[in-house]
């Protein structure tokens, strides 16, 4: 009599377990992703129907539309880092669940991976949504210095999830870091060029603008859509911001 061997379904890995968990934790919880997603295409649809943003500035070639695809996607990057990334950690700090966790297979490090795989996945969603309706709905020409523009869009990301891990880290409860995420939001919409692109920013507000970790992305960000490469210093900036953040996130980042 043969015994017929049978080979057991291979389970999935805990990370991609772990993984789809916090994937439906952020669909339950959608603040980065309403916030990150929703509104830069609200603001996308409203800019781009306004007809003085399609016509072009005086003494320039490109219109206001075009000045404010970088900063939405920027803006992507504000509300995703500020309340998709540090909130849900807080939460689960907060409820005890980081500590709990410690003590399966999955590793603190491995959730603090899944839920930053999670929002880059966001970002990248918020940033296709930006430059495909800005080509294809509204015909906007731009000329990518591919390059330049992946790696000011890398260093844009690291800087604001680092912000979001640093708030996550110093924040003792999850209502502070609430605090604290609303009190950035409004002055780094502002030197993002929400309310008024840097551009038009009297000087003295614009070279701050540029030392900020939101200015230098628009700033970056514009220069590699229009065909240059990003100026060293608005990349430098991004870098010292991402490692500063992240260096401190990383030396205070507490799991229980």
């Amino acid at each position: 009599m043969s015994v017929k061997d049978a080979t057991p379904k291979e389970a999935s890995s805990p990370f991609w377990e772990l993984l789809k968990v916090q994937g439906k934790l952020a669909l339950r919880e959608p603040m980065g992703l309403v916030f990150g997603i929703a509104l830069p295409l609200i603001l996308l649809l409203i800019f781009g129907n306004i007809p003085t943003f399609n016509e072009p500035i005086e003494g320039n070639s490109f219109t206001l539309f075009k000045l404010y695809i970088p900063i939405l996607m920027v803006t992507v990057l504000i509300f995703i880092g500020l309340f998709g990334l540090p909130i849900p950690l807080l939460r689960d700090r907060e409820i005890g669940w980081l500590r709990r966790i410690s003590t399966t297979p999955i590793s603190p490090t491995k959730l603090l991976a899944a839920q930053t795989v999670i929002y880059l996945i966001l970002a990248a969603v918020g940033y296709t949504i930006v430059m495909a309706g800005s080509i294809l709905i509204f015909g906007v020409e731009l000329a990518f210095n591919i390059s330049g523009f992946i790696l000011a869009l890398v260093l844009a990301t690291l800087a604001m999830f680092s912000l979001g891990l640093l708030i996550t880290a110093v924040a003792p409860s999850q209502s502070t870091g609430n605090g604290i995420t609303m009190a950035l939001l409004y002055p780094l919409l502002f030197f993002a060029g929400v309310y008024v692109p840097i551009q038009v920013l009297p000087s003295g507000l614009q070279t701050a603008a540029l030392f900020t970790p939101v200015g230098a992305a628009v700033n970056a960000l514009n220069s590699s859509m229009n065909g240059s490469f990003p100026s060293f210093v608005s990349l430098a900036v991004m870098a010292a911001y991402a490692a500063v953040f992240g260096f401190v996130a990383i030396r205070y980042f507490r799991w229980e």
